[in-house]
């Protein structure tokens, strides 16, 4: 059986770094229909979280060597804390008035993990109960954090994103949050598999469910987006366009997180455009989305 060792990085002891320059923030004027609680993403990241632990330590149980059970279970539950920060970082996504704050979740996960780089080299490899395969598997996650790590903090997430706009700042960590899933996703399967070869790991890590459901919302607030702009094109009573303003605004500070960020930009002229025309004209039929 493997025993637990202590949390490499205090979470109680987290602080936001000072940021030189304050990011330009404009912070959501609206909200959606539903209370942030119902997104679908709260459960689907419980349900992963419950799912993904009892995976491991089905495995854990089957590892015959003590020694090798507790480096396994030791780096595993790190990587766990990680998701669980990544999470954090995702449900911030839903504002922007949370960028400062996943940002400071950034930097510690790039401290963190490369104290879990640290762990593995020092303490996990040298082991003489680790095997010459498994010391392989674990020479190649080492090796995919630090390039992950360099590509995101040494040439995207540079010192100089406070001084850029809103949303650069919001597209390089939502850049980073999936290199980030992607990279810790792939190390603990990798990882698992050593001990447990017939280990499918799309069934540790299979949002498909989330992205419908995302989807679905997607379709739902571009339908009514689109119905209170069109009673707008033949309507121009104040009540109906300070609504539309309304919808636009809700719009872009809540579902368009599901478009692709891509189309963000696009969004945002569009609707700049109509709000502009709306405030200043009291019309918004020429710029109407069709």
């Amino acid at each position: 059986m493997y025993t637990s060792t202590p949390t490499i990085f205090d979470e109680a002891a987290l602080q936001p770094p000072v940021l030189d320059q304050p990011i330009n923030l404009n912070p959501a004027s609206a909200v959606l229909d539903q209370p942030l609680t119902q997104d679908p993403a709260i459960d689907a990241q419980q349900d992963f979280r419950a799912n993904l632990q009892r995976e491991i330590d089905s495995v854990l149980k089957r590892i015959e060597s003590p020694p090798v059970a507790e480096i396994a279970a030791n780096i595993l539950r790190e990587v766990v804390r990680f998701f669980e920060w990544l999470a954090r970082i995702d449900d911030n996504l839903h504002q922007l008035d949370t960028l400062r704050e996943s940002l400071s979740l950034l930097e510690v996960l790039h401290v963190e993990a490369h104290l879990l780089v640290d762990l593995i080299e020092t303490q996990a490899m040298p082991s003489e109960s680790v095997s010459e395969t498994l010391r392989e598997v674990l020479d190649g996650i080492v090796y995919s954090i630090n390039h992950d790590l360099r590509r995101i903090f040494e040439r995207e997430l540079v010192r100089t994103v406070p001084e850029q706009s809103t949303p650069v700042v919001y597209g390089k960590i939502v850049h980073a949050h999936g290199l980030l899933s992607n990279c810790f996703q792939q190390a603990t399967i990798t990882l698992l598999q050593s001990f447990e070869p017939t280990m499918d790991g799309a069934t540790l890590f299979n949002d498909a469910e989330l992205r419908l459901r995302q989807s679905l919302i997607l379709c739902r607030e571009l339908s009514s987006l689109l119905r209170f702009v069109r009673r707008a094109e033949t309507q121009t009573d104040p009540d109906i366009l300070r609504k539309v303003v309304g919808k636009i605004l809700e719009f872009r500070d809540g579902s368009m997180q599901y478009l692709m960020y891509k189309d963000w930009r696009g969004y945002e002229n569009l609707a700049l455009e109509v709000v502009t025309a709306i405030e200043n004209n009291g019309e918004a039929q020429p710029y109407c989305i069709s």
